[in-house]
């Protein structure tokens, strides 16, 4: 229990960094999207076992198994009594953003592919969604207006056609 309480701190301590590039609010827009789509993805799995289409079967089980791993990965307070959930959440925390936005637009995409359905869509697609805001994080800020002329793109050297050979640069 001591492991998962400072487990939470340090997430605590990152999530309220100021040394980060994005506001609190874009952070919490994507984990919030993350475990609210996590957990309409195990509802709506278990809602959609009731069918008898093979593909929509299978795409409700992988939903169910990327929806749970998608809490542990982003709420693993809500799995503290399941011993590795720590380590799953230490390593989900030290993960790059668009790590995560491959990993959950990929967790997302599979089962709306397999078996396209409301349950699927709407279970499935809050992930996708979340993996979205992830990629948007990775990113990055836009540049500011005045960084636009000084960087290399605009400048004339950069932007002139390559010499030909039936023209030889004049010395």
């Amino acid at each position: 229990m001591g492991a998962a309480a400072s487990g939470i701190q340090a997430q605590m301590r990152t999530e309220h960094d100021e040394t980060t590039a994005f506001p609190w609010w874009v952070r919490l827009l994507a984990k919030a999207l993350a475990v609210f789509g996590g957990f309409l993805a195990v509802i709506f799995a278990v809602l959609g076992l009731f069918t008898f289409n093979c593909n929509c079967i299978i795409a409700t089980l992988l939903q169910l198994a990327f929806g749970l791993l998608t809490v542990a990965l982003e709420a693993p307070f809500c799995c503290m009594c399941v011993e590795f959930i720590e380590k799953i959440a230490l390593f989900s925390e030290s993960r790059k953003h668009w790590h995560k936005a491959v990993l959950f637009c990929t967790m997302g995409a599979i089962p709306i592919i397999l078996c396209f359905g409301i349950s699927t869509f709407v279970g499935s697609g809050l992930i996708f969604a979340s993996g979205v805001v992830y990629g948007f994080m990775a990113l990055g800020k836009k540049a500011d207006l005045s960084a636009g002329p000084t960087d290399a793109a605009w400048n004339a050297t950069v932007n002139q056609p390559p010499p030909s050979i039936n023209n030889p640069p004049m010395a």
